[in-house]
């Protein structure tokens, strides 16, 4: 865990603070969030289901617990200026499909 949070830290520097505007499909519902707000939701995704231990803990943004906070599915929404899902592989530069795809496989 200690890698992912040196990336965070990394990438929002990076980054600037860069905003990403997401669209809720279902509602219309749109949120406004810093950094890499792919990476911190895949963290708090999983920091949700884990027993991390009290040393790995880092305090989710704001932003992101909003997101984690609407009604609706928050890993379908879109990003509002490109259209693209959010945890796309365009938009976020992870493939989450692939990685997925083949641990179900087993390969």
């Amino acid at each position: 865990m200690g890698g992912i949070r040196r990336r965070l830290d990394k990438l929002q520097e990076k980054s600037g603070y860069q905003r990403t505007r997401l669209v809720c499909p279902e509602c219309g519902g749109e949120f406004v969030a810093t950094g890499d707000v792919a990476l911190e939701f895949l963290v708090h995704e999983y920091s949700r289901g884990s027993q991390a231990s009290p040393e790995s803990y880092r305090e989710t943004p704001e932003d992101i617990r909003r997101i984690f906070a609407h009604e609706h599915d928050p890993s379908a929404f879109v990003e509002k200026g490109s259209g693209l899902p959010f945890l796309s592989k365009a938009a976020s530069g992870f493939n989450i499909g692939t990685a997925l795809e083949r641990s179900e496989d087993g390969t």
